[in-house]
């Protein structure tokens, strides 16, 4: 949501199981006209291999957003780019979700430069933990580590390739989902 306005999202997955992309483009046009790029929402069992996401950014948020208690999701041997905000944000309870051999094209934008974002605040589901990532063999293009902020979530298990968990910004995402969560 911005400014309590639905997001606009370029392709969604919404309340689904056994979801399966090969080999999928999504790239839009006109990147700014969408708020996510790919949305999962509420979905499980979802794998999405050697996709194309959002390579060249331009869109309002985020390359990829995942939530509302989406589970067993794995997104392998994808391209991913970020737009105004991450390539990934995974948030709202999501659990069991796999990223291997992803490539982040184009790096997190906003004030954080963060490339993935979770346990960000969720409406849909406040109260609910995301946990459970796997992060195997992540890279940016560019060479530089993979930036992650970790707020309402567990820590992720990273092995292989270039990651770092960011503390400042995790830090400040735990207190304001904590006093999100208070004020509702």
């Amino acid at each position: 949501m911005i400014m309590n306005t639905p997001d606009t999202n370029y392709k969604s997955y919404a309340d689904q199981s056994g979801v399966r992309v090969s080999y999928g483009t999504f790239a839009p046009e006109n990147p700014g006209l969408y708020d996510d790029i790919l949305k999962v929402s509420h979905c499980d069992n979802a794998v999405f291999a050697d996709c194309i996401v959002n390579p060249d950014g331009g869109n309002r948020e985020d390359g990829v957003d995942v939530m509302r208690d989406s589970y067993d999701v794995s997104f392998n041997r994808c391209r991913v780019g970020a737009g105004d905000k991450y390539a990934f944000t995974i948030k709202g309870g999501s659990n069991m979700i796999f990223l291997t051999d992803v490539v982040i094209t184009r790096p997190g934008g906003g004030w954080e430069r963060v490339d993935i974002d979770l346990g960000n605040y969720s409406s849909t589901t406040p109260n609910s933990k995301t946990g459970r990532v796997v992060l195997t063999n992540l890279r940016r293009e560019d060479g530089k580590p993979v930036r992650v902020r970790v707020g309402w979530a567990d820590r992720p298990y990273i092995s292989e390739g270039n990651v770092k968990v960011l503390f400042w910004q995790s830090l400040f995402l735990k207190i304001y989902v904590a006093v999100r969560r208070l004020i509702g």
